[in-house]
Order: structure tokens, then sequence, then C-alpha cells
């Protein structure tokens, strides 16, 4: 009895470890990825809005020349429009993309993990000695769920 108490209390130890190494792996990668965001969206926000002033000047302009050439009665060549830049920048909807995959591949690893320590301690049923059905479910959102209660617990992982 004593043996299988102390199976369980490494279990639990090891779990909780790996649960902190998932939550600081994934503070880290989602840090980093606001960074790389930012330093593609703050320029690309500069770039838009210096377009939109070069539009805004281009479209006056145009006016101007269609005025002109109304009252004046002379044709003139109308300036172009320059085309507007796009939102979101493409690129940073693809970074987007991979760092969802990234925040996935994460997850499904640290889920292999727990599983093979579950394997490893034979912890294949619960206390009831039922079988675990469901997938495991970091310290942070059990804690979650015992303060929420039955409610939906929100969450931005992908895979659930």
């Amino acid at each position: 009895m004593k043996r299988e108490q102390e199976e369980k209390a490494r279990f639990h130890d090891e779990v909780d470890a790996a649960c902190a190494a998932y939550s600081s792996r994934l503070e880290e990668m989602q840090d980093s990825q606001r960074e790389r965001e930012a330093a593609i969206e703050k320029p690309w926000l500069l770039a838009r809005r210096r377009r939109e002033g070069q539009r805004a000047l281009a479209v006056l302009n145009r006016l101007g020349t269609i005025a002109t050439c109304y009252w004046g009665g002379t044709v003139a060549h109308l300036p172009e429009v320059p085309p507007e830049v796009p939102w979101p920048p493409p690129h940073l909807s693809r970074m987007r993309d991979h760092h969802a995959g990234e925040r996935s591949a994460l997850r499904d690893a640290h889920l292999a993990v727990v599983d093979e320590l579950r394997v490893k301690h034979k912890c294949e049923v619960n206390d009831e000695g039922l079988p675990i059905k469901e997938q495991h479910v970091c310290v942070e959102r059990a804690l979650l769920l015992e303060v929420i209660g039955d409610g939906p617990v929100p969450t931005n992982d992908i895979t659930e």
C-alpha cells in the first residue's frame, strides 16, 4: 500500500514537473511570437498609413485635374492611385498559422510525455479503479476547473 502511494506521489511529481516545463516553454514561445509579430506589424502599419496618405493625395490631385479640365477646357493625364496595402499582412497570417502548428506540436509532445509517465508508473486507472478516458489536463487547467466549476474553460489550445 505504501509502495503504491509512493509511486503515485512520484507520478504526480513528474507530471507536475512536465506541466511546469510545458507551461514555461509555451510562455516563452508565445513571447517570442509576439515579438516577431510586432516586428512585422509596426513597419507594415506605417507603410499602410503612408500609402493611405498617398492614395488620398492622388485622389485629391485627380479631382483637381478633373475640375481644371472641366473649367479650363484642356485634357490632362490623370494621376494613378497607388494600390492599397492589405491588412493583415499575408506573411503575418502565414506566420500565425505556423505558430498555431508549433503550439499544437508542443501540446502533442506534452501529452505524449504524460502518457509515457502513465505507462511508466502504471497509472492507467484512476482512484475509483475506472480506466482514464479523458486526455491529460495541466495543473493550471485543473485549478481553473476547480475555481470556475462545471462551466466552459477558456482556452487558446488549438486541438480541443
